[in-house]
């Protein structure tokens, strides 16, 4: 029943990125075959497609993640429908449990789409692509984006839809301002992982980002049920 009602609170947002998804990887296609922009090269035409996915990943993740509880909108203003927040926690199950069934779904259908942007990628670079390097590049990419998600799911724990969105948008920006100026922050940055440029796929696997977000993942799983918990609504 739990993930079943996630399921239906998700369902509109996981369709929107699908679109989205579509509309990044066809834009480049539609743009060579009208003759707006022709003879593009393929690797400046990959490139493209691996920038606008890499931002894809972050959206996803920031999006997905309207799974926690005081993300929902208020009852009396969806007269009853899925959505509201008082009939979810009128369920007879710990508050706990109900953020894992959210936040797991939100996980699930993230990592879902997050495998097969990359593997687009992986199968539209020109150059060969070893199955090491693709795995290396998989799991990169699943870790830090899940350091992505935990972070917007305890936003959404705390604040409204709305402003959920909005502040990991800022956090995330802040943190792509800080790494190019402090080298702590772009050691262990999740985003700079994500970035083929700063760590292309022939590189060895960056450790440092992946056990950062690795680490920071349980940290904010672990104080999203703190603060589900003990909060009041």
């Amino acid at each position: 029943m739990l993930w079943y009602k996630a399921w239906l609170e998700t369902r509109w947002r996981f369709a929107f990125l699908v679109g989205s998804i579509l509309l990044v990887w066809l834009a480049p296609m539609w743009i060579t075959a009208t003759g707006v922009q022709p003879g593009v090269p393929p690797s400046k035409q990959w490139m493209g497609i691996q920038l606008g996915s890499v931002l894809l990943y972050i959206f996803t993740a920031i999006y997905l993640a309207g799974s926690g509880i005081n993300s929902q909108t208020l009852y009396a203003t969806t007269s009853g429908f899925h959505g509201s927040m008082l009939f979810t926690l009128s369920f007879p199950v710990s508050r706990r449990r109900l953020l894992f069934a959210r936040a797991g779904l939100g996980a699930v259908l993230t990592c879902i789409l997050v495998v097969i942007m990359a593997g687009y990628i992986l199968h539209l670079r020109p150059e060969a692509t070893s199955a090491l390097q693709a795995l290396f590049y998989l799991t990169r990419v699943i870790v830090c984006t899940m350091a992505i998600y935990a972070f917007s799911v305890l936003l959404a724990c705390v604040l409204d839809e709305m402003w959920q969105f909005m502040g990991a948008c800022f956090f995330w920006v802040a943190v792509f301002l800080l790494q190019a100026r402090l080298e702590v922050v772009a050691r262990l940055s999740p985003l700079r992982a994500l970035a083929l440029n700063c760590y292309p796929i022939t590189a060895p696997m960056p450790w440092a980002p992946v056990v950062a977000s690795l680490a920071l993942t349980a940290v904010l799983a672990w104080i999203s049920v703190v603060v589900v918990q003990r909060k009041e609504y």
